[in-house]
């Protein structure tokens, strides 16, 4: 054993052992001694120091802790002993990484030293990074105070520390703070945020990149100046009193707000010229501000908002006001009656789960993407000429006159993804056989079972898109009683006759696949794609639904067999073809 020891010390290099350890719990690093003396001490010099709830206490008992308060009281008083009895013992020269993560607050303030001899520890010894989370899952139904620690030991100028996370516990800043001068990225969760607070970190984090206000109580109006901040979260937060936010931030890169509830800050963005993203969720932007501060935007994400509360058409103002759109993205809108889009520089647009809308028209020269899914009373106008690339879910639209909307125009586009039902099949079909400019087709289709249909009528589309380069089938089928398979080696084989496919490369089928009738399909791809490269089979049923969300996705098929799959078609597989089976 010590001979075999002494051969592992040699094949892995400190930096080595340091990776392995760091992915341990405490529990399974004082382990590591019994596998070797040599490694008896190893574990007391790991730079990245993790102290979890879940890795220093059995995991049976930490699933217990939100439902018994007295049980908490208990198991934290143990956790900071234990973490103060490693830290008492560490011999490391360099840490590079602190996170605590364990429910603590004011009651356990005797304890709080425990907490500041760690991070002083790895601020004399060249800490890069400190995450402090210690919120409670029901702090708030448990009224607790958050804990707190004095901002004392982060003090000095030659401080290593660039990145801070601090979640439910209140740092007392002393009135000469002088710290953090090269912290770069600072996360304020569950926090208590104060205007005087705030002008201190900024006047002493002199580099500060990124700043995340997250679920935090503000407990005044906030006025954010800072000339080195790029990246600006204000997220998760309530607003009951009216409150303002004044922005004045010179090399503002992006800019992030998601407020929970009826009412949001009133925003005034001033000065911020590098402004290129800008998300915002909340049920309305308040006037005057609107868009005034986003001259200079590409890239926007407007989320919830109700048109009933706004004095004028969001859309139009939008486009009139930021003239630079490139990316646009509206989701959850609701009483939005008209969409008149009108932009020569806008390339893509997503407008994803918006409610009824009476009608939306867009007029834009260079659009390159475009993505819907929703519902609208009629027919949406799209100009477009540069338009290749469009998502569309007109499943949603079943029961619409115009289900296919736009699909009926644009048969210049080179991609389509597209959600259908069973009963829309034959629709689609007649609309894409005109198509001729196609080179990437993927189908989600959803619906019953219906022993009857092959699918036979995508090669109808293919033959028509001599481009077409891959296409991606994805089925979900519902109420399942019976495999697809039965009786499939007694039936006789369908063929598709003069199909033939020069370009065609790539062929994903997922969901319900193993099917008689999918397997006709794939035979014939095999046989008449000259230039296929693989063809693969999954039984993962995941749809995308818009601005870059796909559904979590199913074993779709009850039945998906991978070795009928390989047995019916390993010899229809010719090299450089791969078949490739989930």
């Amino acid at each position: 054993m010590e001979n075999r020891s002494k051969k592992i010390k040699i094949q892995l290099p400190d930096s080595i052992l340091s990776q392995i350890f760091s992915k341990l719990g405490l529990k399974d690093l004082v382990k590591t001694s019994a596998l070797s003396k040599l490694w008896r001490h190893e574990w007391q010099l790991r730079t990245d120091l993790n102290f979890d709830l879940c890795n220093m206490f059995d995991h049976n008992e930490v699933q217990q802790l939100p439902k018994n308060f007295s049980l908490i009281r208990g198991y934290q008083s143990e956790f900071l002993t234990r973490l103060d009895q490693f830290m008492l013992h560490y011999q490391g020269d360099v840490i590079d990484s602190i996170r605590v993560k364990c429910p603590l607050n004011y009651e356990n303030y005797e304890h709080s030293d425990v907490i500041e001899r760690l991070i002083s520890k790895g601020m004399a010894k060249g800490v890069k990074r400190i995450e402090l989370l210690l919120a409670y899952e029901t702090r708030f139904h448990l009224g607790l105070k958050t804990f707190q620690f004095s901002f004392d030991i982060l003090s000095g100028t030659d401080t290593t520390l660039t990145y801070l996370y601090l979640q439910s516990c209140y740092p007392k800043l002393p009135l000469e703070f002088s710290g953090l001068k090269n912290l770069k990225t600072l996360v304020l969760h569950y926090v208590a945020v104060r205007q005087n607070g705030l002008d201190n970190l900024f006047s002493n984090c002199i580099y500060l990149e990124d700043l995340t206000l997250d679920a935090c109580d503000y407990k005044s109006d906030l006025k954010i100046i800072s000339p080195s901040l790029f990246h600006l979260n204000i997220i998760n937060c309530r607003v009951i009193t009216e409150r303002n936010i004044d922005i004045i931030v010179s090399n503002l890169s992006s800019f992030e707000y998601y407020c929970i509830g009826e009412f949001v800050h009133i925003m005034n963005i001033e000065e911020a010229h590098m402004l290129s993203k800008f998300s915002f969720r909340g049920y309305e932007i308040y006037e005057p501000v609107g868009f005034s501060g986003l001259k200079n935007v590409t890239t926007i994400v407007l989320n919830g908002l109700r048109e009933i509360l706004q004095p004028t058409n969001v859309v139009s103002l939008l486009f009139s006001e930021c003239l630079q759109l490139e990316d646009v993205t509206f989701k959850n809108f609701r009483g939005i009656n008209d969409m008149n889009i009108i932009s020569p520089n806008l390339h893509h647009l997503k407008i994803i789960d918006c409610g009824y809308t009476q009608r939306i028209d867009i007029n834009a020269l260079n659009l390159a993407s475009f993505e819907y899914n929703g519902n609208t009373r009629r027919n949406i106008s799209v100009t477009a000429p540069m338009l290749s690339r469009v998502f569309w879910n007109a499943a949603k639209r079943a029961l619409n006159p115009h289900p296919f909307g736009p699909i009926t125009t644009l048969q210049h586009i080179e991609n389509l993804a597209i959600i259908i039902s069973t009963s829309q099949v034959a629709k689609l079909t007649e609309l894409l056989v005109q198509y001729k400019n196609l080179r990437q087709l993927e189908l989600f289709i959803e619906g019953p079972y219906d022993p009857n249909m092959d699918y036979f009528w995508i090669l109808d589309i293919a033959m028509a898109s001599q481009n077409l380069q891959k296409i991606s089938l994805t089925i979900r089928n519902l109420h399942l009683k019976n495999p697809h398979m039965v009786g499939f080696n007694k039936r006789q084989r369908k063929e598709y006759g003069g199909f033939c496919h020069n370009d065609l490369k790539y062929v994903e089928l997922h969901g319900c696949v193993c099917s008689t009738h999918v397997i006709e399909f794939a035979s014939c791809i095999l046989k008449n794609a000259s230039s296929l490269k693989q063809i693969s089979f999954g039984s993962l049923d995941k749809f995308y639904k818009g601005a870059g969300r796909w559904t979590d996705g199913s074993v779709g098929c009850c039945w998906f067999e991978r070795n009928l799959i390989h047995e019916n078609l390993k010899d229809q597989v010719h090299e450089p073809c791969q078949l490739i089976i989930f």
